[in-house]
């Protein structure tokens, strides 16, 4: 077995999403996860206009030279 494989084989187990492809295997229900909150999404608007804001009017230092 080459290194490959037991990569694959440790990223299969990593996550425990593996089942078994049999007819009446046992079947996970994947649980939602919960939505970001309100605050979360204001809080990645602003910093994202606040990032651009600030590119704008940063001063253009490839000419300088």
């Amino acid at each position: 077995m080459d290194s490959s494989s037991l990569v694959a084989l440790f990223l299969a187990r990593s996550d425990d999403t593996a089942t078994s492809a049999l007819p009446r295997a046992p079947r996970r229900v994947r649980v939602r996860k919960p939505g970001l909150s309100g605050w979360s999404v204001l809080r990645g608007r602003l910093a994202s206009a606040l990032h651009r804001l600030a590119w704008a009017i940063e001063p253009d230092t490839t000419g300088a030279f």
